[in-house]
């Protein structure tokens, strides 16, 4: 007889296991900084931006201007780094996400087949019984013909869902089964992020624009060595730059909060489809209590043990979704989306 979907998940990890070690997310996220271009790019550009800071800060001729901005650009390409590298684990951790789904839904797709292979055979001797029609009997055929196709494009969907993991892994396949992931976090309050602005790279842009302009401004200001006109270009320069600076703070303190409301929502429906998959699974028990006490039948307890396994998906899919969510706040904190 059929386990339910959690049951089932476990054995398969637990006969996969005793072979090879399960691949948890953040082996998978380890590994993905390192599979990607966009990373390694990146920590080169650090690591020039560096060293060109090194070259200026020991040539004694540099100019004040000069050394705020390589130390900008180091600034910078720090900034871009991070990004990269959130970028490259929320990458990861959405396609790990996805290759644990498509397990689930081939599961479920199984259980599914495996119903409608008991209802046609049900079917066919109830026919020889007299007791349904050969129409019946074509239609439950059709059912498990339809059932059977959606394995075929479950195992498939889950294949895909694999060889896009492994590829951003930086691997030709996978053998390792994967870990289930934890239940995530609640939403942080939006304080603790707001508090982080200055860590998005387009503000530290915008930040660096303003402390260079004011750098600038007072290499000029000087009425015996500047011009007033040079004086006041400058000026509007530094004004200009703090303009585009507190627009930019604006837009992305908007910005946060929008993404944020929507991890809140996420956070709502994970809740609901924990309520869902309890009730189910309250609903299961009853089912078996009553299969053992000859009340109903062994279809009817295998239906009964689908809804759990639907419900147990749906709940993975919305912790997923939520921990989905919560990790494109970060990207939108450090400005990598």
């Amino acid at each position: 007889m059929r386990r339910t979907l959690t049951a089932l998940a476990a054995l398969t990890l637990a006969l996969a296991s005793a072979q090879t070690p399960a691949l948890t997310l953040d082996a998978a996220a380890a590994l993905a900084l390192e599979a990607a271009a966009g990373v390694q790019s990146s920590r080169l550009d650090l690591a020039g931006a560096e060293r060109d800071r090194t070259r200026t800060q020991a040539d004694p001729t540099t100019l004040r201007v000069q050394r705020l901005q390589v130390e900008h650009a180091v600034a910078r390409a720090a900034a871009a780094l991070r990004g990269a590298e959130a970028s490259a684990r929320d990458a990861a951790a959405g396609a790990y996400a996805e290759a644990l789904e498509a397990d689930d839904l081939l599961a479920l797709a199984d259980a599914t087949a495996a119903i409608a292979a008991m209802v046609a055979e049900a079917t066919r001797i109830q026919v020889e019984a007299g007791a349904a029609t050969t129409l019946d009997l074509d239609r439950s055929r059709d059912d498990l013909a339809a059932a059977r196709r959606d394995v075929d494009d479950a195992r498939a969907a889950r294949e895909l869902a694999y060889d896009r993991l492994a590829s951003l892994l930086g691997r030709d396949a996978l053998e390792a089964p994967l870990e289930r992931l934890p239940a995530p976090e609640e939403v942080p309050e939006l304080a603790s992020y707001l508090a982080r602005l200055d860590d998005n790279a387009a503000l530290i842009a915008a930040a660096q624009q303003v402390e260079l302009a004011e750098a600038q401004l007072a290499a000029v200001d000087n009425p015996l060595s500047s011009a007033a006109a040079d004086v006041a270009a400058a000026r509007d320069r530094r004004d200009t730059a703090v303009l585009n600076r507190d627009e930019q703070r604006r837009s992305l303190t908007l910005l946060v909060r929008q993404v944020h409301n929507a991890a809140l929502a996420a956070q709502a429906r994970l809740v609901s489809a924990r309520e869902t998959a309890s009730s189910a699974r309250e609903d299961l028990a009853v089912q078996e209590l009553r299969h053992e006490a000859g009340s109903i039948s062994s279809l009817a307890l295998e239906r009964a043990r689908l809804q759990a396994d639907q419900a147990a998906a749906s709940e993975a899919s919305a912790a997923h979704a939520l921990a989905a969510a919560l990790r494109q706040i970060e990207l939108t904190v450090l400005g990598a989306r």
